[in-house]
């Protein structure tokens, strides 16, 4: 009895989040940094990218999360009394929600999802030279920490996989996003000490990005087949 009670809440938890999909996705990401100093040289990166949504007939609203990496050359950080110009590994993760609309096409077998979408952003900048602090005997990291927010828009092309036991489409999406840096907190050299600065962004940083990614949707497919098969096993 016990047992086909558990077996009963979870098929009725499977129904109610019918609708429900998990996207996840691979890329690459362009980034061009540009301030009131300098411009900074461009570089491109790895993206990856994770979406859980719920779809009705023709709109999405997902919750977007997304990692890039690269290589920054050429990065100024201007504080009170000192500067830092060098190259940084750069890693963000933007986390946020995003509207999407379905066209179909014609066959069937193809929509196309324009999307839009805004983002909280975090970014660290981080390269393998010490600070060091005389005073303290001490070493520090040479890392910068950034927080912002941005938005984006693109569109996605979606191949439904009718054959996939478990995929629902293959996704290949196109995007641009902007991010505008607010905060930072890093350390920086003054004369024999280390010292830490947390204001606003030096240099009126902002990113403007676009990015190229490749994934697939799992949702209703799934679902069904995990309905189907704790159907059987409580029909036991």
């Amino acid at each position: 009895m016990k047992k086909n009670t558990i077996l009963l809440a979870f098929l009725v938890s499977t129904q109610t989040f019918a609708g429900t999909y998990l996207d996840l996705g691979l890329g690459i990401m362009h980034r061009n940094l540009e301030g009131d100093q300098q411009s900074y040289k461009s570089h491109s990166g790895a993206l990856t990218e994770l979406s859980l949504g719920y779809s009705w007939d023709k709109w999405d609203l997902a919750l977007d999360g997304s990692y890039s990496i690269g290589r920054q050359k050429g990065m100024k950080f201007i504080y009170p009394v000192a500067t830092i110009d060098d190259d940084f590994n750069m890693s963000s993760v933007n986390v946020g929600p995003t509207l999407k609309y379905h066209i179909k096409s014609e066959s069937g077998n193809w929509e196309y999802v324009p999307f839009v979408g805004a983002f909280y952003s975090y970014t660290v900048f981080q390269n393998s030279k010490e600070l060091v602090d005389d005073l303290r005997n001490e070493k520090e990291d040479n890392s910068q920490e950034t927080w912002g927010y941005g938005g984006k828009l693109g569109v996605e092309f979606k191949k439904l996989t009718p054959d996939s036991s478990w995929a629902d489409s293959v996704n290949y999406k196109l995007f641009a996003s902007y991010t505008k840096f607010r905060d930072i907190e890093g350390d920086y050299q003054s004369g024999n000490t280390v010292k830490e600065y947390r204001g606003d962004t030096p240099d009126n940083l902002e990113d403007y990005s676009i990015g190229l990614s490749v994934g697939f949707s799992i949702g209703d497919k799934l679902a069904k087949k995990v309905w189907n098969s704790a159907k059987k096993v409580a029909d036991l």
